[in-house]
This record gives C-alpha cells, structure tokens and sequence, in this order.
C-alpha cells in the first residue's frame, strides 16, 4: 500500500474513533441514547411535527435545539434530578 493511501485510512480510522468517543455524527444516538428517547417523547407531546439538533452534554446536563418551520428555535436544556426525572427548560431564540 503507498504511504499516502495508508495515512488515509488512519486518518479516517482516528476521525471515526473520535466522533464515536465525542458522541458527535451518527454516534450521538449511541452515545446519548437514553436523553435522546427522552426528548423524542417530550417533542411527541409540545411539538410533534418539529426535529431537534444532536445532544450536547453540558457542566450541568444536556441541550439541543427544537428546530420549528417558520417559527423561533427553542433552546431545550435537559437535567436529572436526584431520583433520575428528567427537567425539560426552554427559552425561546430570537430568530424567525
């Protein structure tokens, strides 16, 4: 194998290893499996016909972003309790 294809491929390798450990591309269902089955029953009741962005872990819980057609975005940030409920806090973004 030429020296050039081979660094490819390792390169791709580690990039590949490093958004699963992150949780980042199709690794984010993987990694954030139980908040993402948790916000998709929170958006089935307030907004059944919106997406949300993948989950981010925070210093204090999760957050993604409620994507609606022709309305503001909602910044979702999600928390657990001491007894494992999960809190759902929105605030309204201001772009249209």
């Amino acid at each position: 194998m030429k020296k050039k294809t081979l660094f490819l491929l390792g390169t791709a390798a580690a990039a590949g290893i490093y958004s699963a450990v992150t949780g980042k591309g199709p690794f984010n269902r993987i990694r954030f499996k139980e908040q993402h089955e948790r916000i998709a029953n929170y958006m089935e009741t307030h907004y059944p016909k919106a997406i949300y962005t993948p989950v981010e872990a925070t210093e204090n819980g999760y957050v993604t972003v409620i994507k609606r057609l022709g309305m503001p975005d909602i910044i979702l940030y999600i928390t657990c309790d001491e007894d494992g409920n999960y809190i759902f806090t929105e605030t309204q973004t201001a772009n249209a």
